[in-house]
This record gives C-alpha cells, structure tokens and sequence, in this order.
C-alpha cells in the first residue's frame, strides 16, 4: 500500500501540547509553558494559558486549553502586528500547516508505516509518498 497526503486538506484542531510546542519549535519561536503561563495583552491586562510565545514586544500570543481539551489562540493581534513583525493570517496558516504535518507523520508511524518520501510544492502544499513496511 502505499499514497498520498495533501496537507492542505485537512483543517486543523490543535489538541495535542507536545505537537504544537514541536511545531512552535520548527517555525523558531521561542515560548514558555506551564499550567498558568501569562499571556500580556494591550494595557497590561493579562490573560493566561499553557503555551505562551514571547513575541520580543509587550504582546504575547497564548495557547489556552478549552474544556474540550483543544487549545485555543489568545493574542491581542492589534498589538502583536503593529509591534513585530508577526501577521495574524501567515503566522495560524503557518503553525496550522505545521501542527498538522507532525500529527499525520506520527500517526503514519503509530500505524506502522513508512513515510518513502516528501515534498514541499510551490504552493506551500507538502506531499508525503506513504508506504507499508515490509
């Protein structure tokens, strides 16, 4: 058996922490965890959440575990884009992509296959050739 992934298929749910700081990781940001990690926001207010990534300014962008066990994105997206150079839409289409490649590469391994090759496309778009192991 072998086949095709298309990443851009798929529409991500981060739900898992290790994969998401593993994606943050590969993409270089630098970030702090913990179960009450401060999240800083315009004038000071402060949220807080598990995943939090120093952006070099007074915005910080958070991970915050909702009750379904997903973690949702909290940033004041004013401030972090008008003092970095981080945009909203590229940095969650980016991290998206990420987190959604190392989820099928871990599970195409969990399932005891092997992954024979991979591209990354013009598009952005990557492309892994999966095959059984024999």
């Amino acid at each position: 058996m072998s086949g095709y992934y298309r990443e851009r298929q798929l529409q991500t749910v981060i739900r898992d922490r290790v994969v998401l700081e593993d994606a943050l990781r590969q993409l270089h940001y630098r970030f702090q965890t913990g179960e009450r990690v401060p999240i800083r926001g315009y004038q000071d207010n402060t949220e807080y959440g598990q995943v939090v990534i120093d952006t070099g300014s007074r915005y910080d962008i958070g991970f915050q575990r909702q009750a379904d066990q997903t973690f949702n994105v909290c940033a004041d997206w004013w401030g972090v884009e008008g003092n970095t150079s981080i945009r909203q839409e590229s940095f969650l289409a980016q991290l998206n992509q990420r987190y959604a490649h190392l989820t099928v590469k871990r599970q195409v391994v969990e399932q005891g296959l092997i992954i024979e090759e991979e591209w990354v496309l013009p598009s952005g778009e990557i492309e892994l050739l999966v095959c059984e192991r024999f």
